[in-house]
């Protein structure tokens, strides 16, 4: 039992020094961003899929592959974005 409080104890002030690191803290707030950022676009296509399938003149644009269309746009601009954000946290 003492054994693995010792492991436990030593597993732990590791992690803390390496989440001390400023270049870790990058990464992992940089990790979160882009998870919001992918929930919020999800949301926003949840949102307004229903108003573009019941229009009548949307629905044929939706059978098409609008709202793909549209989750692809917004996923290109988006990594565009990040790719800034990094190459950005990179210089710094």
């Amino acid at each position: 039992m003492p054994l693995l409080f010792t492991l436990a104890s030593g597993l732990f002030s590791g992690l803390s020094l390496l989440v001390k690191n400023p270049f870790v803290q990058k990464m992992l707030l940089f990790s979160f961003f882009l998870g919001v950022i992918t929930a919020s676009v999800t949301y926003l296509q949840s949102l307004v899929s229903p108003y573009i399938s019941s229009n009548p003149y949307l629905a044929v644009g939706a059978y098409f592959g609008i709202l793909d269309g549209i989750s692809l746009y917004l996923t290109i601009v988006l990594a565009g974005f990040g790719v800034k954000q990094i190459l950005a946290f990179m210089r710094s």
